[in-house]
């Protein structure tokens, strides 16, 4: 019996009744939630646009049809952030099976209800519940008050597209707040257990392990899905950024630019987050080596130091020992003091500027329209 069997018995999601329906009732994996999504979301679009009379533009009004920013919502953000909802409740499990499949984490069956508290305690409080509730609330009135003043948008062409978008809007910041609420008590959850396994024994790390990472790579592969995720997200960020300056109100609302580098942050913290316990492991493990051997360096520099007057025979065999030992010294520490590799890093930095993408958009097509008017030139 491993640890993985007995987090999985008591299934974590068990603490939010929508992930507990979502999983445990009908048995829906993150990505069939994510398809489901976009069915249901396009089909509620197309209904309220025909109730409401607003499917096609007309004076004054815009259309669905000719209005792109409610279809990066239903196509692309609300799927991501509710299958990573699901994902994040079950994340956790695989990351700690794949380390125990690479020997990097030993835990006895002692141990596994010791761990299992620990994840429990992160999960279980009902303050995360309240916390997710008032960030839906909070948000979805703040939709629902800028669709007044917002302008040439398909989701303030209507009363009924309005209200629509704000019941909406706090399904999907609840679950995503509920997400990145887990995303850090995983965090956590890793940084517990991974110290226990410090504290305890020694670090086992495999330094020329296949998968580059020190046999840490579903650790690395986590934290990259999780930096995929802040990347949609800041799309999201960036779009309602680039709605607010294309349409004359971001002004008005000057507070909303701050998401942006807190969404930033929440990059930073996510991909590296998870990372550095493992790191200080890995670390800790490559300078005891370095020591052992600098130890025996050392000695075996000692002995040839007092023996400069034997016989030449002797005197060479422990030059050649030197140079093994230094040669052995710069390999290991060319050792990976990171469970991550340059490509993976090399895509979260790829990840880190999505939210500033539309925002850059917006801002060049206000001064391309800025440039045009001093020429006398009307955009249509």
């Amino acid at each position: 019996m491993t640890i993985i069997k007995s987090l999985r018995k008591r299934n974590l999601y068990r603490f939010d009744p929508i992930a507990y329906i979502l999983l445990e009732k009908f048995h829906l994996s993150p990505l069939t939630f994510g398809l489901i999504s976009i069915t249901s979301g396009t089909g509620l679009y197309f209904l309220t646009a025909w109730i409401s009379g607003t499917l096609w533009s007309k004076p004054g009004q815009m259309g669905l049809l000719q209005d792109w920013f409610p279809w990066i919502w239903v196509l692309l953000i609300a799927p991501v952030v509710l299958s990573y909802y699901l994902w994040s409740f079950q994340a956790i499990d695989k990351v700690i099976q794949d380390l125990e499949a690479s020997d990097v984490l030993r835990i006895n069956e002692s141990e596994i209800e010791e761990i299992n508290q620990i994840a429990f305690s992160g999960y279980k409080p009902k303050w995360r519940k309240f916390l997710a509730l008032s960030s839906a609330a909070i948000f979805s009135i703040f939709v629902c008050i800028t669709r007044f003043e917002l302008k040439n948008s398909w989701t303030s062409s209507h009363p009924l597209t309005i209200l629509m978008i704000t019941v909406v809007t706090f399904i999907v910041v609840y679950m995503g707040s509920v997400l990145v609420l887990n995303l850090i008590t995983n965090i956590w959850i890793l940084h517990c257990i991974l110290k226990r396994e410090l504290e305890q024994r020694e670090f086992n790390v495999n330094p020329l392990h296949p998968d580059r990472c020190g046999g840490l790579r579903s650790l690395s592969d986590y934290a990259l899905k999780t930096a995929y995720l802040i990347a949609v997200l800041g799309i999201m960020v960036g779009s309602i950024e680039y709605q607010f300056i294309a349409r004359g109100v971001g002004q008005n609302y000057w507070f909303v630019h701050l998401i942006i580098p807190l969404d930033i942050v929440l990059s930073v913290v996510c991909f590296f987050g998870p990372l550095i316990a493992a790191h200080r492991g890995m670390r800790r493990a490559k300078e005891e080596l370095l020591r052992e051997i600098a130890k025996q360096f050392q000695a075996d520099y000692s002995q040839i130091h007092s023996s400069l007057t034997g016989d030449a025979a002797t005197l060479k065999q422990g030059a050649e020992k030197i140079k093994e030992l230094q040669a052995f010294y710069t390999l290991t520490n060319e050792f990976p003091v990171w469970p991550f590799d340059v490509q993976t890093f090399r895509r979260f930095l790829l990840t880190v500027p999505a939210p500033l993408l539309p925002l850059l958009i917006g801002i060049v097509k206000k001064l391309i329209e800025t440039f045009l008017k001093k020429w006398g030139i009307e955009l249509g």
